[in-house]
């Protein structure tokens, strides 16, 4: 028996050997040619906001929107009756604590026009327009709801029901706006994001835009009941304001691009998805969004 397991053992060995082999890769080219990444979402009754950043590579350490904001491009915006060059703008981010720059315009963008971006950066121009011609919805009632299921997993969050526009193809995306301080954290990275550019107590605007796309489909015309996972934490008595965005079909794919993106990335049974870009030689999209009437909905009860 021993020498039978002495002979498995060398013949082990010797085969281990016999598949190692040294492949070289050669000169491998670690050089990028950062690509221009623009998000512009023209919404009725506001001035335009166009960010505009480089790409980085994908293991590129982290950076703030300060540091990849594309500064000096020329950007234009044009409908049958405006046309403004757009200024480098910024707000702070008080959750973050951090600049995000963007591309400011003056002129209030209307219902039922048609708008056209011209951006020209580094030698470079892009193109794109979009008209503003959803339909304005409104939000039947908003429900909340302590556990749901959906690919991601178990969540918390809110039920909100609308009547379906019929005969159109419908893209409806979720916003809250709260009013929040340091004392509620992001609910997917809680304590990883450290605030300390403001003080106790001390009160701040978040809007947490929804990562699904909702479309009615084969519901056209009909109630359709949506679950949605809200992004911040919350106690009993917390208020938020609770929209509906309706939008362009161009952008609505392009969001739901990158949301099954995000799946499969998580999830290595999820087929991989690629971006596709609504602004030809860049990344990104322009498109627009009608909102709804805001409904004021108040927690019931603390987040689980």
């Amino acid at each position: 028996m021993k020498y039978k397991f002495k002979i498995c053992a060398l013949s082990l060995l010797l085969l281990l050997g016999a598949c190692q082999k040294d492949i070289g890769f050669g000169n491998i080219d670690t050089t990028y040619d950062p690509q221009v990444f623009i998000e512009g979402i023209l919404i009725p009754g506001e001035t335009a906001k166009i960010f505009i950043s480089n790409s980085l590579s994908f293991f590129h350490e982290k950076v703030s929107p300060q540091e990849i904001f594309a500064r000096g491009a020329i950007v234009e915006l044009v409908s049958e009756n405006i046309s403004e060059k757009l200024q480098p703008d910024s707000t702070f981010d008080k959750f973050r604590c951090r600049w995000t720059p963007f591309y400011k315009g003056q002129e209030i963008i209307e219902y039922n026009k048609t708008y056209s971006l011209k951006i020209d950066l580094a030698g470079k121009s892009y193109q794109a327009s979009t008209t503003i011609d959803q339909p304005k919805i409104s939000i039947d009632r908003v429900e909340y709801v302590e556990n749901f299921y959906d690919v991601y997993g178990g969540h918390d969050g809110v039920i909100v029901y609308l009547k379906d526009q019929a005969n159109l193809a419908n893209f409806y995306r979720f916003q809250m706006d709260r009013i929040i301080d340091n004392s509620r954290k992001h609910a997917h990275v809680l304590d990883v994001v450290t605030n300390d550019c403001t003080q106790e107590g001390e009160q701040y605007l978040v809007s947490d835009l929804g990562r699904t796309v909702f479309s009615d489909g084969p519901l056209d015309g009909k109630e359709l009941k949506m679950f949605i996972e809200v992004s911040f934490e919350y106690l009993e008595g917390d208020t938020a304001t609770i929209y509906m965005q309706s939008l362009d079909a161009q952008s609505a794919a392009f969001f739901q691009d990158l949301d099954n993106q995000l799946q499969s990335i998580l999830n290595p049974f999820v087929e991989p998805v690629f971006l596709h870009s609504t602004i030809e030689n860049a990344f990104g999209v322009f498109g627009s969004a009608v909102r709804s009437e805001p409904v004021l909905f108040v927690y019931p009860q603390d987040n689980p």
